[in-house]
């Protein structure tokens, strides 16, 4: 699951910065959104999937 989630991450974070040399106009804010959401998304997954060894107390 966190292979995925970091193949995905990657993936938008890379798509996002294409954006900006492939759109222009209302659709590349769009998808830059999306793709932002993407990457928030699956940076929320991977860090709720952190592995937790120092429990401090």
């Amino acid at each position: 699951m966190k292979a995925l989630l970091w193949l995905l991450l990657v993936a938008a974070l890379v798509f996002n910065l294409a954006t900006y040399a492939l759109w222009d106009g209302s659709f590349r804010a769009a998808m830059s959104l999306c793709s932002g959401a993407v990457c928030l998304a699956c940076a929320g997954g991977l860090w709720l999937l952190r592995s937790r060894r120092a429990q401090r107390a």
